[in-house]
Formats: structure tokens, sequence, C-alpha cells
């Protein structure tokens, strides 16, 4: 499988995720705000992003469901990558969250191989975003949710259901409905089709 996503690295931690989709490099914006001197090496070349002016940059983590937690770039001589599928998932859809975790043993930055986990979509949209239980780690935001292929969401963030509960972003009834226990991750992603909307914008200018 060809090399689309990549790991945005600060110092010697990988902080975040981008990846390529029509001809674009995409990824959470809230990854390059709380981290700065973050950079991204694609086909050998780093590219630091406080000294790459992007295409499209959204309002990050904020708490209204319809902002975009969003960043988008122009690479030169860089093109490719997933093709894009707008679709909002379905109660009961199970997906695909793409995500890289350095090789076991390896301590070089650029040693990275592909986890694939599935993604049980919640069937509950918020705005710009959807839920789905999904088992992810620190460090995943702005990696792509898969559907047959094709990118349909960007991972903003996740917690654990006992959490949410603890914070009232979910309610005892919810978790009833849902059949979720305690211990469970729920992860929202921003739907594609957003993202979708700024790239056209971004091609009408």
């Amino acid at each position: 499988m060809k090399q689309y996503i990549y790991p945005i690295i600060r110092g010697e931690k990988q902080v975040g995720h981008g990846f390529l989709a029509n001809d674009y490099f995409i990824t959470a914006v809230h990854i390059l705000r709380e981290n700065d001197n973050a950079y991204v090496i694609i086909d050998g070349e780093k590219v630091e992003f406080d000294k790459v002016v992007p295409v499209y940059v959204g309002r990050g983590r904020d708490n209204d469901p319809n902002s975009a937690d969003l960043a988008f770039f122009k690479f030169n001589n860089i093109e490719g990558g997933f093709s894009i599928l707008d679709y909002t998932p379905q109660k009961d859809d199970v997906l695909e969250s793409y995500c890289l975790h350095k090789k076991e043993g390896n301590n070089d930055n650029e040693e990275y191989e592909i986890d694939i986990e599935p993604a049980y979509a919640l069937g509950e949209v918020e705005g710009n975003y959807f839920h789905c239980k999904c088992y992810r780690h620190e460090g995943s935001s702005g990696s792509p949710l898969i559907k047959d292929k094709h990118v349909i969401g960007i991972m903003h963030g996740g917690a654990v259901v006992k959490e949410l509960i603890i914070q009232k972003r979910l309610s005892i009834e919810e978790k009833q409905a849902f059949n979720l226990k305690d211990e469970d991750i729920i992860c929202s992603f921003l739907k594609i089709n957003t993202v979708m909307t700024f790239i056209d914008n971004a091609k009408a200018i």
C-alpha cells in the first residue's frame, strides 16, 4: 500500500497525524496550534508547518459543533492520496480507523507502520461531527476514518465513556441506548463533506 498517512512530529514525539487526499495534506488544526515547531516528512522532505501557509485553517477545538478542527495544505510536488467519499455513517456501520505507530524496538522517528482498528458508528451527528466507538490512543488526532478505501472522516478527539458521563457530555440513557461500557472510548470525527466544501472553495479562488 502506498503511504498516504504520516506522523506529525514535534521534537522526537509523535503528536498527531496527517494524510494526503485529493492532492492536499489534511490534518486537525488543534495539533498544530498545540505544538509549535511541528513537522512532517514526506518522500524524504521535511516540511515545517510554521514555515508554510495553509490553504485553509479552521477554528480548532472549541465547544461549537459547527466549527471545523481542520487545516489543509498544498505542498510543492506532492500530489495524490486517498480519495474522499461524502458519506455520513449510519448506526452499526463498521468502519476502519487508520493510524500509525512506531515499529516495535525501533527508535527512528521515520519507522512507522499502519495500525487499522474497527470503528463502530453510533449513528449520532452533532453539527460537523459524528461519533464512533473506537479504541485509539493519544496522538491519533488528524488520522483518517476509512470506508471502502475512501476517507469519510478525520479524527478530532476521544474520551472514555465514564469520563464523558462525569463531564455531562454523555447521559446514562445514551450510554444504555448505545450499549456502551464505562471503559469504551468514544471518538469524534469531522465529517468529510465539511472538508470537501472548503477544498471546493479553495479551488474556486
